[in-house]
């Protein structure tokens, strides 16, 4: 042997061996990483993450770029930040669905490839892509089935089995949770059988087998104490959410929704957040709290605006599409080498669809103009439109105006001055006292008049019904006031918001004037909406002075009603009460 082959060997060894220290150094930062992940400290992972990432496109290393990459993506997608963790699985799937990389994979490249497939599965699930998210899931239970390290088949096992739970696919997700929870306790691995447990008690429960349920449910009970994961605890906290909220049982949701929202780190994990607020509110409303629904509803839309947009969902198709065409380049590849005479056929085929392509851009070209033309057309009528709902909106106004300038003249000016001709008289202080509460009530109820109702988080059946129980606790033993509604083939929500706002304001008016003039026992108001009819009637029992002429409160009616074409029928009869009826085709 020379001493040149003697030196390139001494090299090469060199090489190999700050090779394999780089190496151990990515695995020692990739467990941080993950450490720091599973116990709510997301932001310090990413951090961890990137130097990862670094060194491993560093030592050109393709296994250990493809595990930092796709692990990169899970922490960035717990944060929200789904743009970034985009492009981490994309840098991962280039390499990943290679002909190199699947060339005869060893076991590691094995275990990448299922863990890649498994993130992109959850996040596929995330953006409720179901189909997408059942492939991936099952290509990674095939891949990780050919690996021979059990405390990554149970975890791999267990989310593929949580995964198709969320799509739907409860025979197939029991069967991989059962494997997941078998290789788990074979390796002593009690975390990942904590999470198949709690998995295997949601798909018992969904498949209708009771008493499996309860079985697993023990199960997880035991291992419990054991468990200081705050992932793992939050993956049994859903399960029972999920089953309280599918028993109707809204009180138990309630609690195991607040064991979650008060699980230390869950701010670090928004996505959980927002299903957790999505669904508290419904618990809330089923057990008539509408109160803390509403709140609890306010704080998801704010959790979901920032990480709901457009673009983010635009961005995971994008990468849908490109993994799909990066499985069916190698496909073919694979099918070249076994059949040489497919060549053939692809050709023939690409012919075709070439074809297709073509005569697909002629018809999408003239589709597209007569759209223009539509676009252009309907441009028009809604600018016509725009200009009629602006002038009956300041109409509407003008008349709101005119309404609570007579209010605050004929009542709060009127009580004022009483006031003051007490005071110049040396009156009782008892009526001078009860005079002041009177105008401090009425300016109360004209400041609440001015505020509109929340339409965008509350149907204008819930947002009566508020009202309402804030004018019988104001009127407390004063008057009793009585609301009822139903909706038949029908949703509260299919009223527009401008129509809704109107009769509300008309409903508000019609009460307001029978606390204030009619002097009335008892109150009652009722909406009935059917198919794409509404009917709304306010009645008393209170005695008018019947007069001829017609005051604003009245007229301000009369103005919302022919805003939105509703008719208006009032009947007042000085012995027995008034009623309003409005009624509406939507």
């Amino acid at each position: 042997m020379t001493r040149t082959t003697i030196f390139i060997i001494c090299i090469a060894l060199f090489f190999n061996f700050l090779n394999a220290q780089t190496i151990s150094e990515i695995e020692n930062l990739r467990e941080e990483a993950d450490s720091l992940h599973s116990i709510g400290q997301t932001e310090e992972a990413i951090k961890i993450g990137e130097r990862a990432i670094k060194l491993a496109e560093q030592s050109g290393d393709k296994i250990q770029i493809v595990g930092t990459h796709a692990a990169q993506g899970v922490f960035l997608r717990s944060m929200g930040r789904i743009d970034d963790a985009l492009r981490s699985y994309d840098k991962a799937l280039e390499i990943a669905t290679s002909e190199t990389f699947r060339e005869n994979p060893n076991q590691e490249a094995i275990e990448e490839i299922a863990s890649l497939y498994i993130n992109l599965a959850v996040l596929n699930l995330d953006m409720q892509n179901k189909d997408q998210a059942a492939q991936n899931a099952k290509l990674a239970g095939e891949w990780v089935s050919k690996s021979d390290d059990a405390e990554l088949k149970s975890t791999i096992f267990g989310v593929v089995g949580s995964v198709l739970t969320g799509c739907g696919d409860f025979k197939d997700a029991m069967s991989y949770q059962t494997l997941a929870y078998d290789n788990a306790l074979a390796c002593g691995d009690e975390e990942t059988a904590f999470r198949a447990a709690a998995y295997g008690m949601l798909v018992s429960d969904r498949l209708g087998d009771k008493s499996k349920a309860e079985e697993w449910r023990n199960k997880c009970l035991e291992l419990m104490p054991k468990i200081s994961s705050i992932m793992a605890k939050l993956v049994y906290y859903q399960a029972e959410c999920s089953i309280c909220l599918k028993n109707n049982d809204p009180k138990g949701a309630i609690k195991w929704f607040e064991a979650i929202l008060n699980t230390e780190g869950i701010d670090n994990l928004p996505f959980i957040q927002y299903d957790c607020y999505n669904n508290l509110h419904i618990a809330y409303s089923d057990l008539g709290d509408y109160e803390d629904a509403y709140k609890t509803l306010i704080k998801s839309n704010e959790v979901r605006d920032s990480l709901w947009q457009q673009e983010k969902e635009e961005n995971l198709r994008d990468l849908t599409i490109k993994y799909e065409t990066q499985e069916t380049k190698l496909a073919l590849t694979e099918s070249e080498k076994k059949r040489s005479e497919a060549l053939m056929w692809v050709f023939i085929s690409l012919a075709i669809l070439l074809v297709f392509i073509i005569v697909f851009i002629v018809v999408l070209n003239k589709n597209r103009r007569e759209r223009l033309k539509k676009e252009a057309e309907y441009a028009n009528l809604r600018a016509d439109i725009g200009k009629q709902l602006t002038q009956q909106y300041i109409e509407g106004l003008e008349n709101e105006r005119a309404r609570m300038s007579k209010e605050l003249h004929d009542g709060v000016c009127n009580d004022l001055l009483a006031i003051e001709m007490n005071i110049k008289n040396g009156s009782q202080q008892e009526n001078t006292t009860e005079l002041i509460k009177l105008c401090r009530d009425s300016v109360r109820r004209i400041s609440h008049d001015l505020m509109p109702p929340e339409f965008n988080y509350a149907t204008i059946d819930e947002v009566v019904k508020y009202f309402l129980n804030k004018q019988q606790e104001a009127y407390e033993g004063k008057i009793a006031i009585e609301y009822s509604s139903v909706a038949e083939d029908a949703q509260w929500t299919e009223i527009p918001d401008f129509m809704a706002l109107d009769i509300y304001r008309i409903i508000q008016e019609a009460v307001g004037n029978s606390l204030k003039h009619s002097g009335a026992g008892k109150i009652e108001v009722s909406m009935k909406l059917k198919g794409k009819h509404l009917e709304v009637e306010v009645k008393d029992d209170g005695k008018y002075k019947l007069s001829n002429s017609k005051g604003i409160g009245l007229e301000s009616i009369q103005k919302r009603a022919k805003a939105i074409n509703a008719k208006i029928d009032i009947k007042t009869q000085a012995e027995e009460g008034t009623s309003l009826k409005l009624n509406l085709v939507l």
